[in-house]
């Protein structure tokens, strides 16, 4: 295997930053997930870039570990140490459809590749901006 000369790792970074700063492709049109939701019993979701905050409680750092999907589902993985409140688990399944998604939480990353076990399943709705 060979590794990427410097100049072509500076290629690609040159368009992708070219990319983002022409808005040919932003952060909401890759993450449909991001912004403020609720799931229809007064409780909110708000997702950032970097945090999701469940109601009152604390926001928290996550990472999205998605594979190749066709942009509509997504592997987040909370990244807070301990237990997460209003979380069953840390790894979240997100299916994206126009202004609602669906979130699946499973206990480990290994029990959403087999979909066993999963802790909550809740739809939550765009909220009006």
């Amino acid at each position: 295997m060979t590794a990427w000369r410097p100049s072509a790792r500076l290629a690609v970074f040159i368009t992708a930053a070219w990319m983002l700063g022409s808005g040919l492709l932003t952060a909401a049109e890759e993450m449909p997930y991001l912004g403020e939701w609720s799931n229809g019993r007064g409780e909110t979701l708000v997702i950032t870039e970097k945090t999701i905050q469940f109601g009152e409680d604390r926001a928290v750092p996550y990472r999205d570990v998605t594979r190749a999907t066709g942009g509509a589902s997504f592997e987040l993985q909370i990244t807070a140490r301990g237990e997460v409140n209003g979380f069953g688990g840390k790894t979240l399944a997100v299916e994206s459809e126009d202004d609602s998604m669906k979130i699946t939480t499973y206990a480990s990353h290994a029990d959403y590749m087999e979909e066993k076990d999963p802790q909550s399943v809740v739809t939550w709705f765009k909220e009006d901006e």
